[in-house]
């Protein structure tokens, strides 16, 4: 077992909003923050439709995902083009001593990433989200969330 399992996981819960500076260097949630100073957080954009954010992964749910694209065969064109985009759009990040993330210029662009960011939990991952976009594509989102939630039978 590798040193990132071992360690208790994180659960990424909340909102915070952190300013972005002309380094596109951004503080993540000290809550969220690895252990490791070297833990790699993998960064990957998220545009479907106009939910443009990107999505973080901590190394566990990482390999998940590599997981199941492996299992893909070779032959399935869907499998490749996900291969693509994910293996070519996506950053593996480590935060520096102050606990800030420093975004590729492309990955801040297709996010919308300027001068400030909002952190959103997703439990075992993070996205982060410009602000109005955030709030702009959560209008009207009360409804289906509580669907979705009335749908685990909790």
């Amino acid at each position: 077992m590798s040193a990132t399992q071992d360690q208790p996981t994180t659960v990424y819960s909340g909102r915070f909003r952190h300013g972005i500076d002309r380094s596109r260097r951004v503080m993540v949630p000290s809550k969220w923050r690895p252990k490791s100073g070297k833990t790699e957080l993998s960064v990957l954009p998220w545009p479907l439709g106009d939910q443009q954010f990107l999505l973080v992964l901590p190394p566990k749910r990482w390999n998940m995902v590599l997981e199941r694209l492996n299992e893909m065969s070779l032959f399935d064109d869907q499998a490749a083009m996900a291969e693509r985009v994910i293996g070519g759009s996506s950053a593996h990040l480590t935060l520096d001593k102050a606990g800030r993330l420093c975004l590729p210029e492309e990955l801040a662009a297709v996010a919308g990433l300027r001068k400030e960011a909002m952190f959103v939990g997703r439990l075992n991952k993070f996205e982060i989200w410009e602000p109005g976009r955030f709030k702009e594509n959560n209008k009207g989102n009360e409804a289906v969330a509580a669907a979705a939630i009335k749908n685990l039978n909790l």
